[in-house]
């Protein structure tokens, strides 16, 4: 074999080794720039989802406020028939729209807590200490919704109440947790996990005993289990020093869960299948009535009988 054929042959094999590794960079190039969009998209979901909660949550608030039934209780200083009041209205959302995640809190002008749809207990506590959404709506007189962190950390819409000679007597206050949210979500293919950072427990007493996750508690009753395993044992992915982790088929992300100054207290971490064509959104249509398939011919033949007469 020549020397001019060998050197050929070796430029041959260098020529396609190049463009080999050129192709196959350009390839991971493109599935990242894929991978990137497909996360951009499942946050942006679940952040609208989050947003149509809060909206969901601050329009009950305002809707409430506005009862008569209610005003008129809160300025009387009537606590019980207030209270019968709003688990009236709670148990009716619960009837026609199955949604069981809602409470209510009403507040003096003070910020007192006068009755709560899920308990009685901490009545005449002063809130103006630690809830600052509460704080900025009795300066402001204007309505409001957060994530915001007190015993418990969860969207809190929060309204004013005014009587009907157009005075501030005081706040209702609609309250939702992640577990609609996350049900919602898992529709669209979605797990999401919300944690609360653990130092904020010394506020948010409620979750003293719950599940931890690192630096985190979990803050739902109900969560995903095997996502939570999964994260246990990853615990690197809970870091925020990447957009997205990938392992295998799951993309693990997060969005930050702040509070009325805008500050991270937690984060949502969302875990979804990249290679799952996500259709589950799209709305089912079940018809559960009776066809009666021998009427439905019989006046199409009757009509088509009357027709040819008519000819």
């Amino acid at each position: 074999m020549s020397k001019t054929y060998k050197n050929f042959i070796l430029l041959f094999i260098l020529v396609v080794i190049t463009l080999l590794y050129f192709l196959n960079k350009y390839n991971n190039i493109i599935h990242k720039n894929q991978i990137d969009i497909l996360v951009s998209n499942r946050v942006e979901m679940v952040q609208n989802e989050l947003t149509n909660q809060k909206n969901q949550a601050l329009s009950l608030a305002i809707l409430f406020s506005k009862n008569q039934n209610i005003i008129n209780n809160l300025e009387q200083n009537n606590p019980k028939e207030l209270k019968k009041e709003l688990l009236k209205l709670l148990d009716n959302i619960k009837t026609y729209t199955n949604q069981n995640n809602i409470q209510v809190q009403i507040h003096t002008k003070d910020l007192k807590v006068f009755v709560r749809s899920w308990e009685d207990k901490d009545v005449g506590l002063n809130l103006e200490s630690f809830r600052k959404g509460l704080v900025k709506v009795k300066e402001t007189k204007e309505p409001f919704v957060s994530n915001e962190l007190g015993k418990r950390f969860n969207i809190k819409a929060i309204s004013p109440i005014f009587n009907k000679n157009d005075e501030y007597i005081g706040t209702i206050e609609v309250i939702m947790d992640y577990s609609d949210l996350k049900n919602r979500l898992k529709y669209m293919g979605i797990e999401i996990i919300p944690l609360l950072e653990k130092k904020y427990l010394q506020i948010a007493e409620y979750y003293k005993d719950n599940i931890t996750l690192a630096d985190y508690v979990v803050i739902q009753q109900e969560y995903d289990k095997k996502l939570y395993d999964f994260l246990l044992q990853h615990k690197e992915y809970l870091s925020n020093e990447n957009f997205y982790y990938e392992n295998k088929n799951r993309i693990i992300t997060q969005i930050p869960l702040g509070n009325i100054d805008n500050q991270s207290v937690g984060v949502m971490v969302i875990c979804f299948d990249k290679n799952e064509q996500n259709f589950n959104y799209l709305p089912k249509y079940e018809y559960l009535g009776d066809i009666n398939t021998k009427s439905n011919f019989k006046n199409i033949e009757e009509k088509d009988r009357k027709e040819i007469i008519i000819k």
